[in-house]
């Protein structure tokens, strides 16, 4: 039987703790760009990370949504069937590049 899970070292927390912005912020530009924007200086303002690396991080949570979609049409049977699950992963890669254009100031 395994031990207790240790609780993550101050570096892995900064990491989880910035994964999570990203996230945040990706969900938010979806409805409203300005408030995610917001969203990222507002996190940003306790020090612990910069607005550009949260968005850099929201970049990448949108890419890897965008590629676990193109890695589902992979496994379709039928042509059609993988050119229609590539299509979900657009949405996904306009996002990211919207983000990674985005002017954290």
């Amino acid at each position: 039987m395994p031990g207790p899970v240790p609780l993550p070292m101050a570096e892995q927390g900064a990491a989880l703790d910035l994964a999570g912005a990203g996230d945040e912020v990706a969900e938010l530009w979806r409805e409203d760009p300005a408030q995610a924007l917001a969203l990222a200086r507002e996190l940003a303002a306790g020090g612990e990370f910069t607005a550009a690396e949260v968005l850099d991080t929201a970049v990448d949570t949108a890419i890897g949504a965008g590629l676990l979609a193109l890695a589902d049409a992979r496994s379709a049977s039928d042509p059609g069937l993988m050119a229609e699950q590539c299509l979900q992963a657009v949405p996904y890669l306009v996002l990211a590049v919207a983000l990674a254009s985005a002017d954290p100031h």
